[in-house]
């Protein structure tokens, strides 16, 4: 039955039944969807930096980040506020400069719309964990492509997005307003999450278990204080990734 619907169609269905969702939950007037506020004067306080892997539809991959990229760049998000990925970015079509690109669908690489976003969602998610925050919808990918040696971030960390479909978001559960700063160079994309005055730092711990058919990621996260040393009694399980 699902093969019979256009699949336009079943991403307007989608849509529709996500805007309701929102609504139902109360979650709607909390997600940033704009500001003319921007974090000009807002400290790094973390920093993550990924390389550019050259590969198919490398240049294309670069232009949709770009283009995402000023979608978030210094927008505020305000305590309590929700970020959505989708919500900022918008719809990657044709028209506003997308190209096709590299995504994973279902376990195998395959050319589409926008392709290549998941490093920038990726790069927000990993920035939040390391500032103490949690995200309320996140997905890890459906496998796991790379190899020790050509992986760009650690296994788990990534955060894959689906128009309509998946979604990154997380609420500001900090007492002061953060926003993202992200740069996009020909080799690398560096990523920041900035407040005005300084936070608690985390350590981030991806352990990873391999089993015949799927590998699995458990992240865990300790405070990072100053002039002492994280007990392990201090970790927090944030829930466990699962590959194929």
């Amino acid at each position: 039955m699902k093969q019979l619907i256009p699949s336009s169609l079943r991403l307007k269905l989608k849509l529709i039944l996500r805007f309701w969702a929102d609504v139902r939950s109360a979650q709607f007037h909390r997600i940033v969807r704009s500001s003319e506020t921007r974090g000009q004067r807002f400290e790094a306080r973390v920093e993550v930096v990924q390389t550019l892997k050259v590969a198919n539809y490398s240049e294309n991959k670069r232009q949709n980040l770009t283009i995402a990229a000023t979608c978030i760049h210094n927008i505020v998000i305000q305590p309590n506020e929700i970020f959505s990925f989708w919500a900022l970015v918008g719809a990657p079509v044709a028209k506003r400069g997308y190209l096709e690109g590299r995504a994973l669908v279902n376990g195998k690489l395959k050319a589409v719309m926008g392709g290549g976003l998941c490093q920038l969602s990726g790069i927000s998610y990993h920035l939040t964990l390391q500032a103490g925050l949690n995200a309320i919808e996140r997905y890890p990918h459906s496998a796991d492509i790379y190899t020790d040696e050509t992986r760009f971030t650690p296994l788990g960390s990534d955060a894959t997005v689906v128009y309509g479909y998946k979604d990154l978001r997380f609420i500001n559960s900090l007492s002061q307003p953060i926003c993202f700063r992200i740069v996009i160079t020909p080799n690398q994309i560096t990523g920041q999450l900035c407040t005005p005055d300084p936070i608690t730092l985390y350590q981030i711990e991806f352990r990873v278990q391999k089993f015949p058919d799927r590998t699995e990621v458990q992240t865990l996260r300790s405070p990072i204080m100053p002039n002492t040393q994280s007990s392990q009694m201090e970790l927090q399980s944030l829930g466990f990734s699962c590959y194929q």
